[in-house]
């Protein structure tokens, strides 16, 4: 007899318990924001790309232009106000350049467990539903430019078999055959396979089967676990439970990560060949995906990668299999170096969605992306999981940009300026000397590398300053070159 697929299901053991949970990484929107440099020019044109000293906003005076040689001289005055500084700044620099923001990549690691043949409230099962929300995504062109890479989970380790009829038959790694299972001590606990007692720390193991009235999975003999009404078949040959739970697996991507539209073709055809099966190896899927995005993120200098993790339920399969556990690889991703942040999309039920919720959030909040966007299967769930897809495009959009290159010269990054224009005007954002010395209420600017200590090749704007530039529409970055860097 073959092995039902309650078998590896453990949640049936549970009853509607949430089936699986996971968490993924994305996107970038941001058409509203446009960058233009203003680079130097208030020097003699022999000598360095940024030349001439500006006063900070402290000093007194007006600004002007004076001299033969070209060069300008003057102060900005604190009295006047960010307007006037902004045009101070502004008088500072003749030569423009447009710069350009730096790249953002995907890599999405998505569920295509047994549970996602579930049928959606309008119709199609929650696989067809993301498919196509993720098709129309990458065929959109607000996605233009934007990396795109895929892999699924779960995934069969290759040397692994199809089918078992003892756990002695599943290669070191794989995990036990899933013909025994211990007695829960909780109806919630995540099923634990075994071959005989001394795998259940004092619990019964037990024979695992399918209700024949009912159907359903249950324990033959379990007092607690076995059917109610009619017996319980066993199975006669299970699958290795672990057989998914090698991260290097989902390290190596399905389509590897290629800017969009380029890469929709390779996307849509791999989507469209895929098929659902098996359980949810959460840890081991977060892992390699985690670590695929830090190898890119490596080789290309310069790009934010993010991860997508995409689920329909919590984890039942490989270790670590609760929340905390799987949250911390979440933490180390996002704390690493390069840093990779987690973005989460669930699908759950109404029933299911509370539950669901809370727990992706805490997987989300780890990766650095604070809450998950969980989508009821009583919705639309295509056009509910391209607005998630959507909006996590425009959260993951890095406000890091190209430290701009004089025309002539040498730069000299302590003449660099940036620059705010919103529909109240202009305003003049002050330089910080790393990410952790952002003002929560100000906002503010940084380089990547201290300038006093190697090369910067990023400018990045502060978290509150990063939000008020993405909130508004025909927001707009300068980076004036040429004027005394304001710090205050």
């Amino acid at each position: 007899m073959k092995t039902s697929s309650a078998s590896r299901n453990p949640r049936a053991l549970r009853g509607r318990s949430l089936r699986e949970q996971l968490a993924r990484g994305l996107v970038l929107t941001s058409a509203a924001v446009a960058l233009t440099v203003l680079a130097q020019a208030c020097g003699d044109s022999s000598s360095s790309g940024f030349t001439d000293e500006t006063p900070d906003a402290t000093s007194s005076g007006s600004s002007g232009s004076s001299g033969s040689s070209g060069t300008s001289s003057g102060s900005l005055g604190s009295s006047s106000g960010d307007a006037d500084v902004a045009d101070g700044l502004a008088a500072c620099a003749t030569e423009t350049q447009k710069a350009t923001l730096l790249p953002l990549d995907l890599y999405i690691m998505l569920d295509r467990s047994g549970s996602m043949e579930d049928k959606t409230a309008a119709g199609p099962t929650k696989w067809d539903a993301v498919r196509n929300a993720l098709k129309n995504f990458v065929d959109d062109p607000k996605s233009a430019g934007l990396g795109v890479g895929l892999q699924y989970f779960p995934l069969k380790h290759a040397g692994v078999p199809d089918t078992c009829t003892s756990s002695a038959q599943c290669p070191t790694g794989s995990g036990k055959c899933t013909l025994k299972a211990c007695h829960p001590v909780a109806a919630t606990d995540p099923i634990k396979f075994c071959d005989n007692g001394g795998d259940c720390g004092g619990q019964a193991c037990r024979d695992l089967g399918t209700c024949l009235i009912g159907g359903g999975t249950c324990l033959s003999g379990d007092p607690q676990y076995d059917c109610l009404i009619g017996p319980c078949v066993t199975f006669t040959s299970g699958s290795c439970v672990d057989e998914g739970c090698f991260a290097t697996d989902y390290q190596a991507p399905a389509v590897a990560i290629g800017a969009l539209p380029g890469s929709a073709a390779a996307i849509k055809t791999s989507l469209t060949n895929q098929v659902t099966y098996g359980n949810t190896p959460t840890s081991a899927a977060l892992q390699g995906g985690i670590n695929q995005a830090k190898t890119f993120a490596g080789a290309n200098p310069g790009h934010t990668v993010v991860l997508l993790l995409a689920t329909d339920g919590l984890p039942t399969a490989c270790t670590p299999q609760d929340i905390a556990g799987i949250s911390a690889i979440a933490a180390a991703g996002k704390t690493g170096t390069p840093g990779i942040k987690t973005f989460v999309i669930g699908v759950f039920t109404t029933a299911e969605k509370a539950t669901a919720q809370t727990n992706l959030d805490a997987i989300a909040n780890a990766g650095g992306t604070n809450k998950a966007i969980v989508i009821d299967t009583a919705t639309n769930v295509t056009t509910a999981f391209q607005a998630a897809l959507d909006a996590i495009r425009g959260q993951a959009l890095p406000c890091d940009y190209n430290v701009p290159v004089p025309e002539a010269g040498t730069p000299d990054y302590d003449k660099v300026n940036v620059q705010l224009t919103d529909g109240s005007g202009k305003s003049v954002v002050a330089n910080k000397a790393n990410a952790g010395a952002c003002d929560p209420a100000t906002g503010g600017w940084y380089y990547d590398v201290d300038p006093s200590k190697g090369t910067p090749t990023k400018i990045s704007l502060c978290p509150t300053t990063c939000d008020k530039v993405k909130a508004g529409a025909g927001t707009k970055i300068d980076i004036l070159l040429g004027c005394k860097t304001i710090v205050k």
